[in-house]
Formats: C-alpha cells, structure tokens, sequence
C-alpha cells in the first residue's frame, strides 16, 4: 500500500475521531522519514477531499523548512476552491507576493464564510503589517491581530479612550502593541492604575518588566519544532542526568521537556536552560522552579531527587528545530492551547494574561524564553494538557515552568 493509499484509508475511516485522524496521518508521513513532506506537498498537489487537504497540511505545519515544497502547495491550494482554507497552515513559509495574491483574493469577495478566511486568519498573526491597511474589510476575528506593531497614532488613541472610559480592555489592547511607544505609555499610567496586580502582568504583556524594566522576553523570536533526536542540539524528553524535582503527593519524577543550547541559541545565555513538567495526573502544581549549577541541579518549593529513565511528558526522546518566526514584534492573539505552536524568544502568547514569575534567587521577574504546546507532533501527542510556559534568570541560572490550560 502506498503511503497515499495509506492516508485515504486513515482519512475515511469512521471509527476515527478527526483528531485519531490527523495523528494517524501524521505519523504516516513522518514514518516516511525526509520524504514525508514532499509526499504530503505530493498530496496536496493532486487531491479534491477537503479533509485529505487539510490532515496533509496539519503535518505539514509541525514540520520546519521545505518553504519551496510548502509554497507549491499553496499555490494550488489558492485556485482549488474550498480546499483553500488548508493553506492557513502553510503561512509562515510563503512569500510576499503570495501572501499579497490570496490577501487580494480575499478582499474580492470578504466575509467569514469564505474559504479563504482562515488564510486571512493566519496571515493576520504572522504577517499583520500585510493585512493592517485593509483593517475595515476585515471581520472581528482577525482585528485583534492588527494590534501587534499598529503605528503610535493607535497606540495613542487607546490611550485617550482608556482615560475617557476606564475601560481596562483598552490598557490591555494597547500593551498588546508591543512597540517600544506603546510600553512607555503603558509606564506612564503606573500612579494611575487602580491595582499594583494590574501593572505587574500589564507591563511585561508590553514587553519590559515591571521592576527592572528590562525586555520581558528574550529576542529574537522563534518557531519551535519536535524533531527526530539529533536533529537540532535543543533536547526534548529523554532521561535528564541531575536531580528533577518530585511530586510531593506520588513522588514521580519530573520530566525534561526542554533543555535549549545556550551555544547555539542567538541570545546571549550563561548556560543551557531546562523546563519540566510533571507526567502524573495529581495535579498539584502550576509551577515548576530549578536552580542550575555546574554540578547540580537544585528545585525550590518541590523535593528532589532522581530523574525517570525515559520521558513520558514528551513522545520519546527528541530535539526541537527552531525557525525564525515572521513577527518578531509579537503576536497580540491569544494562544489556543492544544493548536498554538511552540515558541523561543520574543513574547508569550498568554492564552489569558498573567504576571511573569519572580526569581526565588534575585526577587527580579523573570523573562520568558519558551513556550511548549500539548498539540499533536509528528511522533505522537505530548502528555499534558494546555501550554507550558518556560522563563529564564540568566544571572542566577534559575528556570521557572508555568501551566496555563
């Protein structure tokens, strides 16, 4: 059977859920090793199924690279009617020009029920600066993507409108900006705020922290990947070599998620930060704190001890491929979890906000460095729910891990 033949067997089958689906079709391409994603552009290329469009691109979007393959793809799925709407998951990958084609496209005949919509979703989050000049065709779905870089005039109109209301929406919109302009007039309205709890998760969604008023996110920003073990020098799952923290109720270990090469990361690093989460189901914290020293590794408020010899939080053990992501200023939509993608550097896409976690060394907020997402990945489903969120004191080399669902 071919691996195409293998794909419209998994896609009809009934006694699938969609999701079984998408991940059994997944798992058909990544079987196939580096030949995956041409096989699954080779599909997209040739099919008329809507749902056998949309499970090739699904794999598609958790792989990094093959922007050529990724642009054929969408050029065809352009003119392919309904089957359009599967090249929102090819956006980051595509040029301007296309990205102009199917935003003019769009524009022809607008509304939500169009399948070109949730293109238009798309490009609003990674490219807003495309779509901000025709802000009034778009519905109220995609505007709140616009905010991410608007010019100061906006910035400065949410301001007024925040004075003139008190409405907190406006405040929280205008730190969603996230340009420079935009965090100084989030500064000036400290004294005015009713509540200190409002400015300490206002400020950083701004992009400073609220006491050192240093960047609240490490740049640049990027897209983060789960890649075959080896594939990138940033480790995901696998045993952990040091103590982890344990859970205080079933005295399970901890599990690497994620420990980021400090050497070969943008970002000026001491050390190679690591982020775990528990795997058992007693849900007895939201938060994770390590210190790291040349010799050991040291959890605050946890005990400690031995880490597991496999994984279990991530699908066995892996790397994770990072690509530059199109919107270094930061995305202003929330994060769905299950359905965001993973990130390192720039800003958390908080899927409802909240203050950044203090240092238990220094008492500084710390600044956020990664996001890992429960959603599907080529090797199977990560075993937590909603997002992780990892932040990271570079001068007391300590990581926070926070559980947002």
């Amino acid at each position: 059977m071919t691996t195409s033949e293998r794909v419209e067997e998994i896609a009809f089958d009934s006694s699938l859920s969609v999701s079984e689906r998408s991940q059994r079709i997944t798992e058909t391409f990544s079987e196939q090793g580096a030949e995956g994603p041409d096989l699954a552009v080779s599909c997209l290329l040739k099919t008329t199924d809507e749902a056998i469009a949309e499970y090739a691109a699904a794999y598609l979007e958790l792989v990094p690279g093959n922007s050529e393959a990724k642009t054929r793809a969408a050029e065809r799925l352009r003119g392919a009617g309904a089957l359009a709407s599967s090249a929102a998951r090819l956006v980051p990958w595509l040029p301007e020009s296309l990205i102009d084609a199917f935003i003019d496209d769009f524009l022809s005949s607008p509304g939500e029920d169009s399948p070109l919509s949730s293109v238009i979703f798309s490009i609003g989050v990674y490219h807003p600066d495309l779509l901000r000049p025709h802000a009034g065709l778009l519905g109220p779905t995609v505007r709140p993507s616009l905010l991410s870089g608007a010019p100061d005039t906006q910035a400065d109109a949410l301001l007024n409108d925040w004075h003139r209301t008190g409405d907190g929406d406006n405040l929280q919109a205008l730190a969603l900006i996230r340009t420079p302009h935009a965090a100084d007039l989030i500064a000036s309205v400290r004294a005015e705020l009713d509540s200190f709890d409002d400015w300490e998760w206002l400020m950083p969604l701004a992009g400073r922290l609220p006491d050192t008023g240093s960047e609240s996110g490490f740049t640049p920003s990027f897209m983060g990947f789960v890649t075959a073990r080896g594939e990138s020098p940033h480790v995901m799952g696998g045993r952990y070599a040091q103590d982890v923290p344990l859970c205080v109720q079933c005295n399970a270990p901890a599990d690497r998620v994620l420990t980021l090469s400090a050497r070969d990361m943008p970002q000026t690093l001491s050390r190679d930060p690591s982020f775990f989460w528990f795997s058992c189901d007693c849900d007895e914290v939201d938060i994770l704190t390590v210190r790291f020293t040349d010799d050991a590794t040291y959890a605050y408020f946890q005990p400690q001890g031995p880490a597991a010899e496999s994984s279990r939080v991530v699908p066995g053990e892996r790397s994770m491929t990072l690509e530059r992501h199109p919107n270094q200023t930061g995305v202003s939509r929330p994060a769905v979890a299950g359905l965001a993608r993973h990130q390192v550097g720039g800003l958390p896409r908080w899927p409802s906000p909240e203050t950044h976690p203090y240092c238990p060394e220094c008492g500084n907020f710390m600044p956020f460095l990664a996001a890992v997402d429960s959603g599907p990945t080529p090797f199977g489903p990560m075993s937590f729910p909603g997002s992780l969120f990892g932040f990271w004191c570079d001068h007391c080399s300590v990581s926070t891990t926070r559980s947002q669902i």
